[in-house]
């Protein structure tokens, strides 16, 4: 106990502010943050609010959002006034800690994330960018399955079972 006590405490006060042990912190990853990590990020944070806080960030982020992402997200009532492209530096800047990183393409897969704040558990999906209407339903679906893993009750290894079951199906 005392050492899981001096390791909490030996964070950053950055790190233990911004965390919050009933909220599940996830980061969705693509490589220019404009449409699939956007849409991810809003449709969990609609879903699942309050159990689950979603962010997106990319690896090289263009600066400006797909139109046609923010009217697919707009059309089903899924909030989009907070969007912005962000880049992963800016995100580990703010030493928010996270306790999962769901890649969303190959680019986005090839980063370290080891040394992310939380020790968090990294999960590939890989969605196809191709058609954005498709992609956006498979998000749905794989985001609506894994908010509705039980939280508080399933180990943090079974939660990392269940959600490397979204990487390969549920397209």
């Amino acid at each position: 106990m005392l050492a899981r006590n001096a390791r909490k405490n030996s964070l950053p006060r950055c790190v233990r502010r911004n965390y919050d042990p009933r909220t599940v912190n996830v980061l969705f990853v693509c490589e220019d943050n404009s449409a699939l990590s956007i849409m991810a990020e809003s449709i969990l944070n609609s879903v699942a609010p309050g159990r689950f806080h979603a962010y997106s960030a990319g690896c090289a982020p263009r600066g400006t959002l797909d139109e046609h992402a923010l009217e697919l997200l707009s059309a089903h009532n899924l909030s989009v006034e907070r969007a912005q492209a962000k880049s992963l530096e800016q995100l580990r800047a703010s030493a928010t800690r996270m306790d999962f990183v769901i890649t969303l393409c190959d680019a986005a897969a090839a980063e370290p994330f080891a040394e992310w704040p939380g020790e968090p558990f990294v999960a590939h999906w890989n969605v196809e960018e191709r058609e954005l209407r498709d992609s956006f339903w498979t998000l749905m679906r794989r985001i609506n399955i894994f908010a509705s893993l039980p939280q508080g009750k399933l180990s943090r290894r079974a939660l990392e079972r269940r959600a490397r079951t979204l990487e390969a199906g549920y397209h």
